[in-house]
């Protein structure tokens, strides 16, 4: 009997919410599109958002008002690595680059991510930054 392969599709809604004049529908995120959108999701989601899931997110805001050096940076890095760990499993983090601008009062976050189905790896970033 001759096996057949399947590969995995990823979809969710997309959070613009914007209407797809295609299908009358909203617009969905496929695949490495989804998946970011989930990372970034869990990036900027502190603990306590969630309902029913307290514990879900990278609780950054935490670190919003600490002097940023780099036992900060590298707390940074480590709670992002345990809550995409925790909180998506379809992906593993192979690096997390923490790059400080004091004189911004700003911390860039470029997360390297291989997706576990298809061994493709991308980049997702954002920044951390307090607003005066």
């Amino acid at each position: 009997m001759a096996e057949i392969s399947r590969e995995i599709q990823y979809v969710d809604l997309d959070f613009i919410f914007k209407h797809n004049v295609n299908t009358g529908d909203i617009s969905y995120k496929s695949d490495v599109s989804a998946i970011k959108q989930s990372v970034l999701n869990i990036l900027k989601t502190n603990h306590g958002e969630k309902l029913f899931n307290p514990y879900f997110g990278a609780n950054l805001i935490s670190f919003l008002f600490e002097n940023i050096t780099n036992i900060t940076a590298a707390a940074i890095a480590t709670n992002i690595k345990d809550a995409i760990y925790n909180d998506e499993p379809r992906v593993k983090v192979l690096n997390v680059r923490v790059a400080t601008r004091p004189d911004r009062n700003s911390v860039d976050i470029t997360v390297t991510i291989q997706v576990i189905s298809t061994s493709e790896i991308f980049n997702v970033g954002t920044t951390l930054e307090r607003i005066r």
